[in-house]
């Protein structure tokens, strides 16, 4: 009945502690052992979504960079999608200027811009945390994930690019508030069309699982959408059906109820 499942994963699939509990991993497992593709849905990069998945040695595809960059398992991509260059440098310069903490991504590398820098041993293959963008190749720029503090003129700048770009509120494995920017038409909605396209599956028969406002484009899409609870109240009035709060494994739940 469902071929596919797409997992947003901060406050959905991971739990408090950044984690996939074993009750979320062995649904993932019983999943993939019923023939079910497992595809992540997240804001986060491909590269760092991929590692959730790797770990439990479960295959997954992804739409991943919001919906900007979207892969089959294995790595292969779909498709990409580039912030325009003027947003780019807008953000460059804002971030500059406002001492924002926010993380760039591109096909290939994460740039986390903090002051201060954290220990080096969270440095990451794929992830470089910077003081400054300043000679950073961000030629390919594919999503971006602000984390707003006190509000300026600045942050509401970036809050008047919505409809050049798509802008979406967002929420890390903690519950902090972030802002996601994409290109128009890059979001987590079309990623999941265009992985389904890629794959030959009607997206009648995907399910996805989400949390926060950026879901709600592939809510609109799929045949069945799960909302968390810790989801804000509009985004689950949004969901064909709800489930258990991350921290109470409510992806295994849900898993157990819709392939039962």
């Amino acid at each position: 009945m469902y071929r596919l499942a797409a997992f947003d994963l901060d406050g959905t699939l991971l739990n408090g502690q950044n984690a996939v509990s074993d009750a979320n991993a062995e649904a993932l497992r019983d999943l993939v052992e019923q023939g079910v593709i497992v595809a992540a849905a997240t804001a986060r990069s491909y590269q760092a979504a991929m590692r959730s998945f790797d770990s439990l040695g479960i295959p997954a595809a992804a739409v991943a960079s919001g919906g900007a960059d979207v892969r089959l398992a294995g790595g292969q991509v779909v498709r990409q999608s580039p912030l325009p260059g003027e947003f780019t440098d807008f953000l460059v310069a804002a971030a500059e200027q406002a001492n924002w903490t926010i993380t760039l991504m591109t096909p290939e590398m994460m740039y986390r811009r903090q002051s201060p820098l954290p220990d080096p041993s969270r440095q990451r293959p794929f992830l470089a945390i910077v003081d400054t963008l300043q000679g950073v190749d961000l030629t390919v720029l594919l999503s971006a994930l602000l984390e707003p503090q006190a509000p300026d003129h600045l942050f509401e700048e970036l809050l008047g690019w919505d409809g050049r770009v798509g802008i979406h509120r967002a929420a890390s494995f903690n519950g902090a508030a972030l802002v996601n920017a994409t290109a128009i038409g890059a979001d987590k909605g079309h990623g999941l069309q265009a992985l389904c396209d890629a794959l030959a599956i009607d997206v009648a028969e995907a399910v996805v699982f989400g949390d926060s406002e950026v879901d709600l484009p592939m809510f609109d899409v799929a045949g069945t959408s799960v909302a968390m609870a810790n989801a804000p109240a509009h985004v689950r009035d949004r969901a064909t059906h709800q489930t258990a709060s991350a921290a109470e494994d409510g992806v295994a739940m849900a898993i157990r109820t819709l392939w039962s």
